[in-house]
Order: C-alpha cells, then structure tokens, then sequence
C-alpha cells in the first residue's frame, strides 16, 4: 500500500519540470537584450542634422586628388556617454565641437557664394562662345541637378565609328575648355552612344568605343586644353544612357554624344536636392 502511495506521488509531482526555470531565464535575458538594443538604436533627429553639418564640412574641403582624403583622418562628431549606469544610449553631441563648427558656419556659407559665382561665371562664358561659334545646334550647357553639363553631339568630334577627333572637333573643344581651366572643381567626360551595334577589331561593343572617345577627350583637355589631369575622369556609357529614342534619326543623333559634367553642389538642400534644370545652345 505504501509501495502505490509513493509510486503515484512520483508519477503525479506539482509544478512545472526544471527545464523551464531554464527557458525561462533564458527567454528573460533575450527579451532584455533587444530592449537594450533597442534604445542603443534610438537617433535624435536634431542629432543627425549635425552630422550632415559635419559631412558638408568636410566635402567642402575635399580638393580634386583625393589629397584630403589620405590626409584628413577625421574627428569625433558624437560622443556615447556609457559611464552612467542610467543612461539610455542616445547619441549625445559634444558641445564645444559644435561650438567650433557652428563659428565656422560663415566661413561655409562664403564658399559657398564663391563656388555658385564662379559656376554662373563659367556658363556665361561657355554660353557667349557656343553663340560665338555658331554652335548652338551642337553644344549645349545644361544645368541639372548638382551638375553643370557641357553636352557636344558627337558628330562634330568624330566620325562614325570613329574615336580620332576631327579637326573641327579639336577646335570645338580648345574653345569650350578656356573657361574650364580655372574652375577648380573635378570634371567627369561621359562617352555615349547610340543602340546601334558596333563589332570592329578597336571596338567589340559601343563599350569599347564609347570609353574610348571619353579618354581621347580627357587627353586633349590635359595636352591642349592645359586642364590639370587630376581634375578629369574619362567613362564610356555605350548606349544605355540615352536622352532620347533610338527609333529616328534624330534620336540617335542626340544619343551620340559627349558630356563634361561638373558638380555644383546646393549645400543648402543637402541630401535630396533635385535642382531647377536649365538648358542653353538648344
């Protein structure tokens, strides 16, 4: 009889099995965990305006080169203050750094007004010349965004299926690159193409071809053209970035061209500026 009663006790026992105290623990310091991570994660807003504001100093100062870039290493934007047992984990700004930077917003914003001068400067110029030259039906100077785009038709710079400029080209070109020399900023030449195939010994694919007209342009801007070569970068875009259908003529026309395009950046709409587009020559 006492045999059941202990077998039925043991069989029957209250409670939860011990595993559980287990999982229990367990599942507790997981929900902790995210909840720490969670407040880790929390941004102030106001927060991250400064760190744009230390991003548009910094980009300001970036010469053509990379030379900034090797030498500047960076400095502490935001601090996170762990030393107090009660503290969240939000980000917190460093006052006196903030200081500093907001004394140099002046300094920003005069550079600021140079670099739009000397951007209205240069498309004044560049747009008399074109006038000048009776060019207008193949250059164009389009202002875009943060770029300054100097668009010229291919046919004047080339032949077809051709990346040798053409002497009218070259003169095309020395024209346009004299207001270019003193613009300080960095300048990128765009090869593009029609939809049309291409499948010579030079050139396989308008790839080849159009990289190759971009790179011819570059080094006549650095021979003739006394444009520093750190300044310029050469890209071929074969035909997968037309401004018009291939369907006509005069589609493939347009799509066959070069572009110089220059940054001029609207600092005041940092991060999503999609600026006015004015187009002059055409």
């Amino acid at each position: 009889m006492a045999n059941e009663r202990r077998k039925k006790q043991e069989e029957g026992g209250g409670g939860a099995p011990e595993w559980m105290t287990t999982y229990s623990d367990l599942v507790t310091l997981l929900l902790t965990f995210f909840i720490l991570l969670f407040s880790m994660a929390t941004l102030d807003a106001q927060k991250m305006k400064e760190v744009s504001f230390s991003l548009k100093q910094a980009l300001l100062k970036t010469k053509a080169g990379g030379d900034t870039f090797q030498s500047n290493r960076g400095q502490s934007v935001v601090t996170v203050n762990i030393t107090n047992p009660e503290d969240t984990g939000v980000l917190r700004v460093d006052s006196k750094k903030y200081t500093r930077e907001k004394q140099s917003m002046k300094i920003l914003d005069e550079e600021e007004r140079l670099l739009q001068s000397r951007i209205e400067e240069t498309k004044l110029e560049l747009k008399e010349r074109i006038e000048a030259m009776g060019m207008g039906e193949y250059v164009e100077i389009i202002e875009e965004r943060n770029l300054l785009i100097t668009r010229i038709k291919s046919e004047i710079l080339f032949e077809s299926g051709s990346a040798d400029l053409k002497p009218e080209g070259e003169v095309v070109l020395l024209k346009l690159s004299e207001p270019l020399i003193t613009f300080e900023e960095e300048i990128t030449v765009h090869g593009h193409t029609d939809n049309r195939p291409i499948n010579t010994q030079l050139y396989p694919t308008n790839w080849e071809l159009s990289t190759k007209r971009a790179t011819n342009v570059v080094r006549f801007l650095v021979d003739k053209g006394s444009i520093k070569a750190e300044r310029l970068t050469a890209t071929g875009n074969g035909e997968y970035k037309p401004i018009e259908s291939n369907d006509t003529p005069e589609g493939r026309a347009r799509n066959r061209r070069i572009e110089l395009s220059m940054m001029t950046i609207d600092w005041q709409n940092l991060g999503g500026y999609m600026g006015e587009k004015e187009t002059i020559g055409q």
